[in-house]
């Protein structure tokens, strides 16, 4: 089996939604626990070519959120192109949109969150991936509220919380950190390029 597939990275790449105009799309290489390289990309093209050029050398993990496009007034080296650096550079002050959630698995969910599961992709770790329909705009002083509703929708009342807003989920398409001498790659073990009509909406009246 070939370790890399243009094909599913750029599936990856289409489901997070992260348009130039709601910002950037974060890659992380790890080498275990310990950050290798970090970059911030607005094109798919940049995105993929690095993915290859790091494939194998780390476990590649994209944001499922857009980071913001303020982070370039500071880390425009970033742009584009994965650079050397060995802590994370983006907190939750960073995501101005949620254009995703992954959770990794449906057992814990609401019945409202499980009506989706079947039109979900699943991904490489078999987390489910809910895009969507429209983005959820974030601000300092929604943060909380917004978090508070995708917990709601995902688990009811029973304090389990959302993912973070920074989430980061492995590449697909990817080579996998256990792929040995085959050289396997990540796989999508389901994938569904649908818009979630009507999910955005439901979110935000959670718990309302």
């Amino acid at each position: 089996m070939r370790s890399f597939s243009e094909r599913d990275v750029r599936r990856h790449y289409d489901l997070l939604q992260h348009g130039r105009e709601l910002g950037l799309t974060q890659l992380k290489v790890l080498d275990g626990t310990h950050i290798l390289g970090i970059g911030l990309f607005d094109t798919e093209d940049d995105f993929v070519a690095e993915c290859r050029r790091y494939n194998g050398l780390g476990v590649l993990y994209v944001g499922v959120n857009p980071r913001s496009l303020r982070l370039l007034k500071d880390l425009g080296g970033l742009r584009n192109r994965v650079r050397t650096l060995f802590q994370e550079v983006v907190g939750e002050s960073g995501i101005d949109h949620v254009t995703g959630i992954v959770v990794p698995g449906r057992s814990a969910l609401t019945e409202r969150a499980n009506r989706y599961c079947r039109d979900t992709t699943v991904l490489s770790e078999r987390a489910l991936f809910f895009p969507m329909d429209e983005p959820i705009p974030v601000q300092d002083s929604s943060r909380r509220e917004v978090q508070e509703r995708i917990a709601f929708w995902l688990y009811g009342d029973n304090g389990r919380p959302a993912p973070p807003l920074t989430h980061f989920t492995r590449v697909v398409g990817t080579m996998a950190p256990d792929g040995g001498w085959l050289r396997r790659r990540t796989r999508f073990w389901r994938y569904r390029p649908y818009i979630l009509d009507g999910i955005t909406a439901e979110i935000l009246k959670a718990g309302a």
